[in-house]
């Protein structure tokens, strides 16, 4: 619900915010989200500000639909600018809508800039599990990624010999980069500025994250994600990728399924479930942990 407030000559817009921890199976852990419901009148540019203010991998605002099919349309914004598509903010975005209208178990498209995607919500309070079905993969170049592990301190040696890496997307390019043990994902150290130049020579753009993944035993891996637009450097929960690296796993290896570990190494444990047997499914936790309100100047007539 939005409000007009009058001071002085000053006008502002009162927004309903919530927080929502996505992927966590438990408190503290997860991708934190925040999402701005009623934003149907906030302007581009001031969306922009917020997520830089709030300096979070990414910031979900809440608009009406504009396609006549949707339930919603989700913008989302990394501090650099808008993306037409990301995972955690699909999920916590459609647990905030879903708790706001009091349901307990309900099914929501939302439109993005990638297309639309479905979301199944299942919640008890402030508490649930959320499953997005994201686009079909597109698999693009397979580009050596001996710069990427040299910016994030890995000896390529420890590419695993029977995968390759690859630039997959399904609504925003991730590149996998399988490596052949589990501590080696955990000892990686991401340099920022390196990376980015590195994805600039390897992949001609800063855009796609580094899906850094270890098997860890059957059916289950660990991963990391890096990227020079995320302001720490590195994500703890990254939807669009692990449904990416879902079907990457189904065409190279057969594998139908997969839990995937992410976050453990920012103190942000994070467990993401990918399911590629009708279509891209990712499940994870979500946990909305506080809702307010937040003020925004209103839009210019």
């Amino acid at each position: 619900m939005e409000h007009d407030i009058a001071s002085g000559h000053d006008i502002a817009w009162v927004h309903d915010i919530a927080w929502v921890e996505v992927f966590a199976e438990q408190p503290l852990g997860g991708n934190l989200l925040p999402v701005v419901t009623d934003a149907d009148d906030v302007e581009d540019a001031t969306m922009a500000a917020v997520a830089r203010r709030f300096q979070q991998s990414e910031t979900s605002f809440v608009q009406p639909a504009t396609d006549g099919i949707s339930d919603y349309r989700h913008r989302i914004f990394m501090v650099t600018g808008e993306i037409p598509f990301a995972g955690h903010p699909s999920l916590g975005t459609a647990a905030v809508v879903a708790h706001r209208a009091g349901a307990c178990s309900v099914s929501y498209l939302q439109q993005t800039g990638a297309g639309r995607q479905r979301l199944d919500v299942v919640l008890d309070g402030t508490v649930g599990r959320v499953t997005l079905t994201q686009n079909p993969a597109e698999f693009g170049p397979t580009p050596d990624p001996t710069p990427i592990l040299e910016a994030l301190g890995v000896d390529p040696s420890c590419l695993r010999s029977d995968l390759t890496a690859q630039i997959v997307s399904t609504g925003l390019p991730t590149m996998i980069v399988p490596l052949g043990d589990a501590g080696d994902v955990s000892r990686a150290v991401v340099d920022r500025q390196r990376l980015g130049g590195a994805l600039e020579a390897v992949a001609h753009s800063v855009t796609p994250t580094v899906y850094l993944v270890a098997e860890r035993g059957e059916g289950r891996w660990r991963a990391r994600a890096f990227a020079p637009s995320v302001p720490s450097g590195e994500d703890p929960a990254t939807g669009s990728a692990a449904g990416p690296f879902g079907a990457y796993l189904h065409r190279y290896t057969g594998a139908g399924a997969v839990v995937i570990d992410q976050g453990v190494e920012m103190g942000s444990p994070s467990r993401l479930e990918v399911d590629v047997t009708d279509g891209i499914r990712v499940t994870g936790g979500v946990r909305i942990v506080g809702t307010g309100v937040h003020e925004l100047p209103p839009a210019n007539p």
